[in-house]
C-alpha cells in the first residue's frame, strides 16, 4: 500500500513530505479502505491526490486534507472507489492554485509492479465496455421502432368549435327603408331597424350618383358611401353590387384628392376581385401601380408586377401604368410627361399627386444639359405645363 512518501516521490509537483510520515488525509483514507476490505487504491485516485496537493497552498493544506478525507470516505462507504472517474473529477475547493493539466501518459511503478492503464483507450476492458454499451443502445432503438410500428394510429379528435363564433347565426337582414343615412361608427351590435337591406341600398347608390353630379358635396357624399359600406359589411353582402359601391366611392375619392378613403376602397376591392367577383379589376390595378409610384413603395410595385398574369399586362391602362414606372426608373422625363398627358381613365388624378416632384427633378436635369440658356417655352412644353 502507498504511503504519503510513495505518492510524493511519483510526482515532482507534489508537496515535499518528510519520510516515514503520513498525511492525515491519507492515513484516515487508508484506514477506511482497510476497514471496508479494499487493500489498494486505483492509480487514478493517487494521481488525483497528487494533483490536489500540487494545486494547494501551504496555508490551505489542512483544509484540503479534511476535504480529501471526506471525499475518499464517501467513495469507500458507497463502494464507488473504483467506479469514479478521478481523472476528470474537479479538485477540492481548498485548491487555491492553478491546477496543472493531466498528461495522458502511462506511469509505471517498478517497486510495486503496477502499470497505470487508466488512459489506455485501446485496452480490452474498454473495448468490451464500448461494445456492451452499443449493443444496449441498438436493442433500445429496435424496441422503440417495434413499439411505434405495432401501436395503432390515434383517432383524430374533432376540432373544438365551442369557442368559434357562428357568424351565420348572427347575420342580420336590415329593415330600414330610408335611402339616406349618415355614417356613425358602431359601438354595439347593429340594430336591424337601422340597417338598409340590399334592395334599398341599390336605390341609395343611384341617388348618390345623381347628387354627386348635381351638388358635388363631397362631405355629404363620403358620409353616405361609408354608411352604405357599413350596411353591406354587417349584413355580409359580397356580390357585384358590393364591388360597384367600392369602385364608385374610390373614383369619387380620387376626384377630390382624398387618398385615405381611396386607399381603403382599393384594399377592399383587391380582396373582392380575388374572390372572382366581376368589376373593373384592370382599371384599379393600374391605379394601384400609380399609387405605389406616388408613395415610392418599390417593394409593393415589384410584388404587384411579379403577381401579374400575361393577360393583365396586355390591358391598355395597365400598360400605361407600367410605362410610367419604366420612364421614372430610367429618368426619361420627356416620355414621362408624354404619358402624363395621355393617361387613361382617372389615373391623371393620381399622377397629379407627384407630378410636381418629377418636374423639379426634370428641371434640374434640363438646366445641367442645356445651360447657359434655356427658354421658358421649351420648359413649359417638355414639362407639360398648362397653357
Amino acid at each position: 500500500m502507498y504511503t504519503a512518501v510513495d505518492i510524493s516521490k511519483q510526482s515532482p509537483k507534489a508537496p515535499q513530505i518528510q519520510k516515514n510520515k503520513k498525511t492525515p488525509v491519507l492515513k484516515s483514507s487508508l484506514s477506511i479502505a482497510n476497514t471496508s476490505g479494499d487493500s489498494t487504491w486505483p492509480d487514478s485516485l493517487k494521481v488525483y491526490v497528487e494533483r490536489s496537493f500540487a494545486a494547494c497552498s501551504t496555508s490551505a493544506r489542512k483544509r484540503l486534507e479534511k476535504q480529501l478525507n471526506q471525499i475518499i470516505s464517501s467513495a469507500v462507504k458507497n463502494k464507488k472507489l473504483n467506479s469514479i472517474n478521478w481523472t476528470i473529477r474537479p479538485l477540492p475547493k481548498a485548491c487555491d492554485l492553478e491546477p496543472q493539466p493531466v498528461l495522458p501518459v502511462k506511469r509505471t511503478s517498478v517497486s510495486a509492479g503496477i502499470i497505470d492503464t487508466s488512459d489506455n483507450f485501446d485496452s480490452e476492458e474498454r473495448k468490451e465496455r464500448r461494445l456492451h454499451r452499443f449493443q444496449k443502445e441498438a436493442e433500445a432503438e429496435a424496441a422503440r421502432k417495434e413499439a411505434e410500428s405495432s401501436s395503432t394510429m390515434p383517432i383524430p379528435q374533432p376540432p373544438n368549435t365551442a369557442d368559434v363564433h357562428n357568424w351565420d347565426a348572427d347575420t342580420i337582414v336590415g329593415t330600414c327603408t330610408r335611402l339616406e343615412k349618415s355614417y356613425f361608427r358602431l359601438t354595439s351590435a347593429p340594430d336591424p331597424s337601422q340597417v338598409r337591406p340590399l334592395s334599398v341600398l341599390r336605390n341609395t347608390l343611384e341617388l348618390l350618383k345623381r347628387k354627386w353630379v348635381e351638388e358635388n358635396n363631397y362631405t355629404y357624399i363620403c358620409s353616405q358611401f361609408k354608411s352604405m359600406r357599413q350596411d353591406l359589411t354587417v349584413q355580409r353582402i359580397t356580390n357585384s353590387f358590393t364591388v360597384e359601391v367600392y369602385e364608385t366611392h374610390a373614383r369619387v375619392a380620387l376626384e377630390t384628392n382624398d387618398l385615405g378613403e381611396y386607399n381603403q376602397c382599393q384594399t377592399q376591392l383587391k380582396q373582392l376581385y380575388a374572390m372572382g367577383l366581376p368589376g373593373h379589376a384592370m382599371e384599379f390595378l393600374a391605379y394601384r401601380i400609380l399609387y405605389f409610384l406616388y408613395t415610392r413603395n418599390k417593394g409593393d410595385i415589384n410584388a404587384a408586377m411579379a403577381a401579374m398574369l400575361p393577360s393583365e399586362k396586355q390591358d391598355q391602362a395597365v400598360q400605361h401604368a407600367l410605362s410610367v414606372r419604366a420612364a421614372m426608373a430610367a429618368g426619361n422625363y420627356h416620355r414621362f410627361f408624354m404619358l402624363y398627358l395621355a393617361t387613361p381613365n382617372m389615373g391623371g388624378y393620381l399622377i397629379d399627386k407627384f407630378v410636381d416632384r418629377e418636374r423639379c427633378a426634370s428641371l434640374q436635369r434640363m438646366c445641367k444639359a442645356f445651360r447657359p440658356r434655356l427658354s421658358v417655352a421649351v420648359i413649359a412644353k417638355d414639362l407639360a405645363f398648362a397653357k
